[in-house]
């Protein structure tokens, strides 16, 4: 059997370990090729980007090797997870192959702890290490090889296989495809061509979305202003890159505040989103490898409770996870032993328990009112005029800076949001049994996913720190909501809900690619389409209308592409960021000893392909 795996990130490399598994125990000669413009990590975990460039999982959570608390039908290669690594077999690794960042590597390793955030390009080394130990390990029966390039087509043949051509013009034949390749191009928007010509016009810098590690940052030209539109994960690499990549430095003081010491080489950063928020930090992390968290709301009994017909409301379902972070930020807020409370802690928790209004029974406990939890104002948190906006934006990453210290269990906000996290797996099978119906999934998409974004995908509060002292040096301007840009005969302008104006003749959209099937510029996603064997989500509400998720559309076990007569495509695989929306929440690494979805996922499709 032919097995080509389109995409060399994890998702597809913890699926190689099964496929020599499953391979091993058969009497077929087996061919696997994974194939990718990037080396083995892919474009997110490229061990030759920028090595500031960090992770958003900590070191002892991530892993590529697979453990006892997945389910397998068939044993295969086990291995030390990421931090393992890095403290025993890293330092030989690197002294017998070439890598560009190796001296970085080596001080990274020499400090790094199980709760550090990594470097991505770290990651990537692991990665290819893993990737030489399944090669060293094969059966005779299997081969495996890694392709270092783009696959421009896939087309289907009439016996079922498909011919696969690579950027170099050679093809292939496979009897299976798996086609996993994270974020791809997309037809920019108007607006995006409007920047464009408009930069090539006027000698301009104008940067769209892309993969951080791909932005040319060396045309931001320093000492000018540069317009950076979004304040998500993509924001903080490039604050990096521009700040410290600048030879910027960050010193910490004795109040353990931190300062920034310019080296006058930084462009002025100005950066802004439409609704202006900034996602709160990760906190430092307080839990063990395999800690979950038992939920007292969000159950299978209390969502049964107030289903109607096999079905819940986005309402009730939101509801019932609003009540346990509010749980979990008092059960946080009672456990800080320095504070005497007028009543009996077991007895306020308790009753809370078996509360419908929370916040309610706290006030009725004397909770005084700055202490009860307004969810309002942590979801606008920008909302109302600042008449100093920085130093309101300043103040509010304190805050932020100052819970997160206390740590992700402890802590009474990042305990309650780190929810988010623990609780993702019984959300996603909760909407994977269709618990919400169309109209209420689409409900769920539209409200559910701002929340996720604002509250569990952060960056290390570390950059929520750098990202306050460059504010404060004035290196960094934050534009309050509703940010927008135009084109003058000058550069661009941007303008701000507040009436703020800024001119720049630098913009960068810093976000990564959308993620869609209409309009991908991906040729394989195209050959796809073309042929009927992938399409869009389309999902059929009360009123008669449909519901369109712009995603590839798979059956949500097997992973098996779903064709455009609704059919499952027996040996066409699509997994991972393709089908954001449809599949909830792709975006995460593997994670050692928690029965983690990657590696579940890589058995289930190991078995597809195999029996």
């Amino acid at each position: 059997m032919k097995i080509v795996l389109i995409g060399a990130g994890p998702r597809n490399l913890v699926l190689v370990e099964r496929l020599i598994a499953y391979a091993k125990a058969t009497a077929g000669l087996h061919d696997i090729t994974i194939a990718d413009a990037y080396p083995i990590g892919g474009a997110v975990w490229n061990p030759d980007q920028n090595p500031r460039f960090m992770a958003n999982t900590i070191s002892q959570q991530l892993t590529l090797f697979t453990d006892d608390s997945v389910k397998k039908q068939v044993s295969g290669l086990t291995g030390p997870n990421f931090y393992e690594w890095a403290h025993t077999d890293a330092s030989d690794y690197l002294t017998t192959h070439h890598f560009k960042n190796e001296q970085a590597f080596r001080a990274e390793i020499a400090i790094l702890n199980p709760n550090h955030f990594a470097s991505r390009a770290l990651f990537g080394l692991y990665a290819n290490y893993y990737f030489e130990t399944l090669q060293k390990h094969l059966p005779d029966n299997t081969q495996l090889q890694f392709k270092q390039q783009y696959v421009t087509h896939v087309h289907p043949q009439a016996d079922e296989t498909f011919s696969i051509t690579f950027a170099d013009g050679s093809t292939q034949t496979a009897d299976v495809v798996v086609y996993t390749p994270g974020y791809t191009n997309v037809d920019p928007t108007d607006e995006e061509k409007q920047f464009k010509q408009h930069a090539k016009t006027h000698q301009l810098v104008y940067l769209p979305p892309m993969h951080p590690s791909d932005a040319p940052l060396a045309e931001i030209k320093g000492n000018q202003n540069v317009i950076i539109r979004g304040l998500g994960l993509s924001f903080f690499d490039y604050l990096a890159e521009l700040t410290i990549g600048r030879g910027g430095q960050f010193v910490r003081s004795a109040d353990d505040t931190l300062t920034y010491q310019p080296s006058g080489q930084e462009p002025h950063l100005i950066a802004g989103s439409r609704s202006g928020t900034l996602p709160r930090s990760k906190a430092y992390n307080q839990k063990a490898q395999a800690e979950s968290y038992q939920a007292l709301f969000f159950t299978p009994e209390k969502i049964q409770a107030r289903m109607i017909d096999g079905h819940i409301s986005y309402d009730d379902f939101y509801d019932l996870f609003q009540k346990e972070m509010t749980y979990k930020y008092y059960f946080n807020l009672m456990s800080d032993t320095a504070i005497t409370w007028p009543f009996d802690r077991a007895d306020f928790l308790t009753s809370l328990q078996n509360s419908q209004d929370l916040n309610a029974t706290a006030r009725a406990f004397g909770i005084p009112e700055e202490q009860i939890i307004n969810w309002d104002a942590i979801l606008n948190p920008v909302a109302g005029e600042h008449p100093d906006y920085q130093k309101f934006i300043t103040d509010m990453l304190q805050v932020d800076i100052t819970d997160a210290r206390k740590g992700n269990d402890l802590a009474p906000f990042a305990g309650a949001f780190e929810l988010l996290k623990d609780l993702r797996g019984r959300l996603r099978e909760y909407l994977n049994q269709d618990y919400l119906t169309p109209d209420e999934y689409e409900k769920f998409l539209k409200q559910f996913n701002p929340i996720n974004r604002l509250l569990n995908i952060g960056p290390p509060v570390l950059r929520i720190e750098q990202l306050q002292a460059l504010i404060k040096a004035g290196i960094v301007t934050i534009a309050a909501p509703g940010i927008k840009v135009q084109t003058t005969t000058e550069g661009f302008v941007a303008t701000d809900s507040q009436k703020h104006r800024f001119e720049s003749r630098q913009l960068v959209d810093a976000r990564l690619p959308a993620i869609t099937v209409a309009h991908t510029a991906d040729s394989v996603m195209h050959d796809l389409k073309d042929n009927g064997l992938l399409t869009d989500v389309q999902l059929n509400k009360a009123d008669g209308t449909t519901f369109t998720i712009d995603a590839a559309y798979n059956d949500r076990k097997t992973l098996q592409a779903i064709d455009a007569n609704g059919q499952l495509v027996k040996n066409l695989f699509i997994h991972g960021t393709p089908t954001e929306n449809w599949n909830w929440f792709t975006s995460f690494a593997p994670r050692p000893n928690v029965n983690d979805k990657n590696l579940r996922d890589a058995e289930i499709m190991a078995q597809q392909i195999f029996n």
